[in-house]
């Protein structure tokens, strides 16, 4: 073999091993797990909570939205705290598969009173049956942005509960 070719194998390997090393000794960014949203993530016994986050608008009222992921089976009732200075508590129903969380979802979660501003963080526990619960700091976003709009917790109009009519006879 020639010492030019001999030269051009050794400049080609040598610059083949430059370019491909550094992923070598370098972390891959893409196998690092993250929130993709602009909610968090949490993990609660087998129940996943994704892209959970707070809308808020001018009222200062909360609604509480994101994904519960329930690979069992079984309905689970989750109780999530919300820890402001105004404590308050509601119950999820965690179906099967997927439920979504949220006025535009069919399913809102409407806190009222907690005087809540964008960009804050608000402490929300999450916890069910005999599991450990987790408490994820939640960031509150404006219901202004065209993204969170339909979850505004002013849109939110609670239904009127009927109220019952004496029966003109008396039953028994």
């Amino acid at each position: 073999m020639s010492l030019r070719a001999l030269t051009t194998v050794a400049l080609a390997s040598a610059l083949l091993a430059g370019t491909a090393g550094c992923g070598l000794l370098v972390p891959t960014a893409t196998q690092k797990e993250y929130s993709a949203g602009d909610g968090l993530n949490i993990v609660v016994g087998d129940l996943k909570f994704r892209n959970v986050l707070i809308i808020t608008d001018a009222s200062g009222d909360a609604s509480l939205i994101g994904t519960i992921v329930n690979p069992t089976t079984n309905v689970q009732y989750v109780t999530a705290e919300f820890r402001g200075d105004t404590a308050f508590d509601v119950t999820l129903v965690a179906n099967e598969g997927l439920t979504k969380i949220g006025l535009a979802d069919g399913y809102p979660i409407i806190v009222r009173g907690l005087g809540l501003v964008a960009g804050q963080y608000l402490d929300v526990y999450f916890q069910y049956g005999g599991q450990d619960g987790a408490t994820l700091a939640v960031p509150v976003l404006d219901a202004s942005n065209p993204l969170y709009t339909a979850y505004s917790p002013s849109l939110f109009t609670p239904e009127p509960t009927p109220i019952p009519t004496p029966s003109e006879t008396p039953e028994g």
